[in-house]
C-alpha cells in the first residue's frame, strides 16, 4: 500500500512543489487549500501525471471543524495518514504599531494554530500504528527577527518551539517531527517583501520551491533527527 501524505496550503508555492515531489516518489497526496477548485485541479494533475491517488480537500487550517473535515475525509478515503506537511502560511508586512489585532490573529492562527490543529487531529492515527512523520514549514524568520514582520516571525519562531516539544512527546511512538527553515524562496509570498521590480531581478537567485520539496523527502526518509530545525539555503 502506498504511503499517504497531507500537504496543507498546497495549491501553490512551496506546498505545491512538495505535493509534486511526493507524488513523483509514489505517495498518495491530499491537496489542501481554502478553495476547493484550486485543490481539486492540482489533485487531478498529480493523478494524471504520476499515476497515484490524489484528492483535493478545501479547509482553512485556522478552524477546528474544517481541520477535522480534512483529516476525517482523508481517513475515509485512504484509511491511513503517514505524513503530514504543515505548510499553510501567510504573511502581513507592517510595523507592529500598525498591525491590527485582526492582522495578528490571521497570521498567528494560520501559521501556528494551524500546525497545532492539524497535528492534534493526525496524531491519534500515527500513534495507533506507531509510525509517521510530521514536517512543519517554519522559516529563516523563525530563527532571526525581521522588521515589519512581527506576527510572521512570532508564528515561525513558535513553529520551531512546537516542533521541538512535540518531537519529545511522540518519539516513543516512532513518530518523526521536524521543521524546515527556508530562506528567501521564489514564491508569491516573497513578492510581499519587496517591490515587483526587485522581485523579478532577484527571483532566479532565490531558493526555488523544488529545493525545499527535495529536502522534505530527505526528512521523510530519515536523514535528520527528530526535533531538528533544518535550514534550507
Amino acid at each position: 500500500m502506498k504511503n499517504t501524505a497531507i500537504v496543507t496550503g498546497s495549491s501553490r508555492g512551496i506546498g505545491k512543489a512538495i505535493a509534486y515531489e511526493l507524488a513523483k516518489n509514489g505517495f498518495n497526496v491530499i491537496i489542501n487549500s481554502r478553495r476547493q477548485q484550486d485543490s481539486s485541479e492540482i489533485a487531478k494533475k498529480l493523478e494524471k501525471e504520476f499515476g497515484i491517488k490524489s484528492i483535493g480537500i478545501a479547509a482553512d487550517v485556522r478552524y477546528k471543524t474544517q481541520v477535522k473535515h480534512l483529516i476525517q475525509n482523508t481517513i475515509n478515503q485512504f484509511k491511513q495518514i503517514d505524513v503530514l506537511i504543515n505548510n499553510a502560511g501567510v504573511a502581513i508586512v507592517k510595523p507592529l504599531h500598525e498591525t491590527s489585532e485582526k492582522d495578528w490573529d490571521y497570521v498567528i492562527d494560520t501559521n501556528l494554530k494551524g500546525v497545532y490543529l492539524c497535528s492534534k487531529e493526525v496524531l491519534p492515527y500515527m500513534i495507533s500504528k506507531k509510525s509517521g512523520c510530521i514536517l512543519n514549514i517554519s522559516s529563516g524568520a523563525g530563527k532571526s527577527g525581521y522588521g515589519e514582520l512581527g506576527a510572521y516571525c512570532a508564528s515561525k519562531f513558535g513553529v520551531i518551539g512546537l516542533t521541538e516539544s512535540l518531537a519529545k512527546e511522540v518519539n516513543q511512538y516512532g513518530i518523526l517531527v521536524v521543521s524546515l527553515c527556508p530562506g528567501a524562496v521564489a514564491t508569491d509570498m516573497q513578492r510581499q517583501f519587496m517591490t515587483e521590480k526587485e522581485y523579478e531581478k532577484r527571483k532566479n537567485y532565490m531558493i526555488q520551491p523544488e529545493k525545499v520539496a527535495k529536502k522534505t523527502l530527505d526528512v521523510i526518509n530519515g536523514k535528520y533527527r527528530t526535533g531538528s530545525a533544518i535550514d534550507v539555503y
